[in-house]
This record gives C-alpha cells, sequence and structure tokens, in this order.
C-alpha cells in the first residue's frame, strides 16, 4: 500500500475507535491512550495526525458531518424531487437521527461530547453554510420557496425549526418535520416540473459542498 494510502487508513482506524470510545465513554472520561490501544496503535502514532485530543475529536464529528451531506447528495442523485425543502429536510434529519454523535450535539449532550460541536462549525469550510442559502435562493427563484421575507431570514428560521426537533427530548418523528417545513418555506403548490428542473444545480451545490468538507478533513489527518 503506498505510503499516502497507508496514512490515510490508518487515521481512519484512529478515528473509528475515537468514535466508539466517545459513545461508550464520553469526551472527558477518554485519552489518547484509550484511543491508541483501542486502534492498535502507539500514543506517538495518534499524534502523528492530530496534535490534541480536542483536535482528534472534532476530526470525528467532522467525518460523521461529511457522511450526512454525502448520503444526502446520494438521496439527490437517486431522486431529483428530493431538492424539494421538506424532503429534504426529512432526509437530512433522519440522517442525523441515526447518526448518535451528531445528534448528542443537537440534543446538548455534553457528558458524550463536552463543548466540542460548537467548536465544528470552525472547521467547516466557510462556504459550506452558504451553499444551503444558495440552495434557498435557487428555490425561491423557481417559486418553490416562500418569497415575502428575505432569503437569509428564512435560513434563520428554519435553523431555529431543525434545531428545535433534533433538540427535542424525543426527537418527533421525520414526517412531522417535513410537514412543518412544508407548511411553514413551502408554497401552497410545488411544481414537480420545476423540481426536475432545479436538481442538477442543487446537486451540484451539495456535491461542492461534499467536496470542500472533504478537503478539511484530510487535512486533519
Amino acid at each position: 500500500m503506498p505510503p499516502a494510502e497507508d496514512r490515510a487508513e490508518r487515521a481512519e482506524r484512529i478515528l473509528d475507535a475515537a468514535a466508539e470510545l466517545l459513545l461508550r465513554a464520553g469526551y472527558r472520561r477518554t485519552t489518547i491512550e484509550d484511543v491508541a490501544e483501542r486502534a492498535d496503535v502507539g500514543k506517538g502514532t495518534v499524534y502523528l495526525h492530530w496534535k490534541n485530543r480536542e483536535e482528534l475529536f472534532l476530526a470525528v464529528l467532522l467525518r460523521e458531518s461529511v457522511r450526512v451531506l454525502e448520503e444526502l447528495v446520494a438521496a439527490i442523485a437517486a431522486d431529483p424531487l428530493s431538492v424539494r425543502l421538506s424532503r429534504l429536510t426529512e432526509i437530512q434529519y433522519a440522517n442525523v437521527l441515526k447518526r448518535p454523535l451528531l445528534r448528542a450535539g443537537y440534543a446538548d449532550d455534553t457528558e458524550t461530547l463536552g463543548k466540542l460541536l460548537p467548536k465544528l462549525h470552525g472547521k467547516l469550510d466557510p462556504r459550506h453554510g452558504e451553499a444551503f442559502v444558495e440552495y434557498l435562493e435557487l428555490l425561491a427563484a423557481n417559486d418553490l420557496l416562500r418569497t415575502d421575507r428575505p432569503v437569509r431570514e428564512l435560513v434563520v428560521a428554519f435553523s431555529a425549526v431543525l434545531h428545535g426537533f433534533l433538540g427535542a427530548s424525543r426527537p418527533p418523528e421525520p414526517a412531522l418535520l417535513a410537514d412543518t417545513v412544508a407548511h411553514a418555506f413551502e408554497p401552497l403548490a410545488v411544481s414537480t416540473r420545476q423540481l426536475r428542473a432545479v436538481a442538477p444545480r442543487a446537486l451540484a451545490l451539495f456535491t461542492e459542498a461534499v467536496a470542500l468538507d472533504r478537503k478539511q478533513l484530510e487535512r486533519a489527518y
């Protein structure tokens, strides 16, 4: 195996171990030594990839974030109608609920994550957030989003709704979130033809966001 591939494979193994221990014991009680032992590498090897414990566990969360976005891209590629905001939100919400580490952040589970999640946003490429704004602007320009308020105000409102659902002690079913988003952010009639028309550009936006975040993750290796 070439050295670069060997390094990436080893980094993935360390991240797997760190994710497992983070879920099992939480951030405060998991040490670099614990991770090294679980990954079957030396402690010094972990430090070849990450300079400290915080950077290691932030990489774990960044990888989870990248994987969720990759799943969203796959869903849009498989079904162009998934670009409808309510459907896209339903997919993303369900995918986050399946990932306990990301879910822990929204649920303010400091026992598991400590204060890691707010710092994750500093690791994401700044253009990551702009991709979602551009996606909403695309919907608005094609009569697929309410237009009585500026898009950036809708971004704030949408974020509040999504975080409220994810932060609930018992997260509601994805279908309820989809219904809420449809009533709050979409026009009464949504054109299937228009959804198919905007799908290629929406897919490109989220594909670009995945590439940016994956590049950030690879830099962390």
